[in-house]
């Protein structure tokens, strides 16, 4: 039994000494395909002017002639958004000043200043 270092070569279906291995080149891409962003899709009908469609880009065109806004089924768009809540004393304490003021007897003048 010869004494070393071996490695299995799947090419060549047989062991070669390390040295002489040369790892094979892979023969594509590390990702499984191509990702392809096609203009195609199953027939459509228009929200807009009820027109069956399969192309997006046509779609699309007749959305920016009529210049309206492509929105999507975004679930967050259901979601119903949290009110902000008003500064109670904030509110409280205008409405003091206010009444201060009003009773010290300063009125507001809606007439403009002229010049």
């Amino acid at each position: 039994m010869i004494r070393g270092r071996w490695i299995w070569d799947k090419e060549r279906c047989e062991l070669v000494p390390a040295d002489e291995y040369q790892r094979p080149v892979p023969k594509r891409s590390a990702l499984g395909c191509p990702m392809l962003n096609l203009d195609t899709m199953p027939e459509t009908q228009s929200m807009l002017d009820g027109k069956s469609y399969t192309s997006k880009s046509k779609l699309r065109q007749t959305y920016r002639e009529a210049g309206v806004v492509e929105v999507g089924d975004d679930p967050q768009r259901y979601k119903p958004r949290e009110k902000a809540k008003p500064d109670r004393k904030k509110i409280k304490e205008a409405i003091g000043k206010a009444e201060a003021e009003f009773n010290a007897g300063r009125r507001f003048n809606p007439t403009p200043v002229q010049n």
